[in-house]
């Protein structure tokens, strides 16, 4: 009731001040014509010319009653103040401290009004335009940390600690236990089901770049393996009908050694002979078709892994040392394994210059069927002895 009562006090103020302002200070009630005055001076409500107002802690007992006099002006009594200068005829009330847990900030003067404040522990709260209480400043709980001070006119605020979330229904900060919203730090060394969740919600970009990429390479890899597969098995059945439309040639040759009379009985007919590898004969009871080195080299470069013909020429006898150089000479790799059986080739013994004897084939063959090349082997055999045998 006492608030309503002061109130409606501080209201009819107020009125009566705007209706004194618009009525007297702008013109004079005689002739209703605009008067100005200086800031310091006032429209006379009686006369209707300036005079001066009152100083600050004083008000307004009498107006001036002819230009150039000074307005008469009391000092306003004990408990009342007045700010401004002012031409009120009462001062105002100083405010009372006298609200639960207020004290006084600092006193009343005829010049400025009471200031009060709140006890250690509690703020000002403002309930409306001319109203405030004093609440009790917030505590922090449990699980709760501090992040804004208690001050005169605001309350203290606080924040859950890390490591710990806001629990709507008991409006308290709980430990976190699981992943949630509040325990984000919580999910990165959670176990492996929670971490699965998290990235299922956040998929990797990365990923799925990379796996479509990574599929096509393969596909494209792939089709270019499978069309060097068929060039090079057709390259193979070329040269293998070439070599068979040119053996009816070497096959009808006929081989004529002269044998000297008195050895006739003791030497063995030639004919249907088969070729055997020199350490098993006793008498050259065959004699080979001739071979071209050149056609024998490039068949072997054609058949035999690179990854193992520096393991073949070894086990031939070729040493690091023309190894070295063949691949120096030749920056090709096949010219440089050429030059490697060529090095082979005249280390042999017999055959001539563009020839190869049949043992060293033989020889050749029994190396790569230690090596578990035994496709390689046989395709050698079958290119080469094979004739041999069909021809005799």
């Amino acid at each position: 009731m006492r608030t309503c009562q002061r109130c409606a006090y501080v209201l009819l103020i107020l009125i009566s001040q705007s209706y004194t302002i618009s009525n007297f200070e702008i013109g004079g009630p005689k002739n209703g014509k605009e008067k100005k005055c200086q800031e310091n001076q006032y429209v006379s409500k009686k006369e209707g010319f300036c005079c001066d107002k009152c100083h600050p802690g004083f008000k307004l007992a009498d107006e001036c009653t002819q230009k150039n006099t000074r307005s008469n002006c009391e000092i306003c009594k004990n408990g009342t103040y007045m700010e401004k200068s002012n031409y009120y005829p009462n001062c105002f009330s100083c405010q009372q401290c006298n609200k639960p847990h207020s004290i006084e900030k600092s006193e009343c003067t005829i010049y400025t009004n009471r200031v009060c404040k709140c006890e250690d522990g509690y703020y000002k709260k403002i309930l409306g335009d001319l109203d405030w209480e004093c609440s009790r400043c917030k505590v922090c709980g449990p699980g709760q940390m501090k992040t804004v001070e208690c001050t005169e006119e605001q309350n203290s605020k606080c924040e859950c600690k890390e490591d710990y979330y806001l629990a709507a229904e008991k409006m308290s900060c709980e430990k976190c236990v699981e992943c949630r919203e509040g325990c984000e730090n919580f999910c990165i060394v959670s176990t492996p089901p929670n971490v699965k969740t998290v990235i299922t919600k956040s998929p990797d970009k990365l990923h799925q770049i990379l796996v479509p990429v990574c599929a096509c390479i393969t596909v494209v890899a792939l089709g270019v393996f499978m069309l060097y597969e068929g060039f090079r098995l057709r390259r193979k059945r070329i040269r293998a009908l070439s070599s068979q439309s040119s053996s009816p040639a070497h096959e009808d040759q006929t081989l004529i050694i002269t044998v000297p009379p008195d050895t006739i009985n003791e030497s063995v007919p030639f004919t249907n002979q088969p070729c055997e590898p020199e350490q098993h004969r006793k008498l050259p009871d065959c004699v080979p078709r001739e071979i071209k080195i050149h056609e024998f080299f490039y068949f072997v470069l054609d058949e035999v892994p690179i990854g193992r013909f520096k393991e073949l020429v070894r086990r031939l006898g070729v040493s690091e040392q023309n190894i070295d150089r063949a691949e120096q000479d030749h920056r090709n790799c096949k010219d440089a394994h050429y030059q490697m059986l060529k090095v082979w080739s005249d280390s042999g013994n017999g055959g001539g210059n563009n020839v190869l004897p049949c043992h060293c084939i033989q020889k050749f063959i029994e190396t790569l069927r230690d090596m578990y090349l035994v496709n390689c082997a046989d395709n050698i055999e079958n290119r080469f002895l094979s004739q041999d045998t069909n021809a005799s």
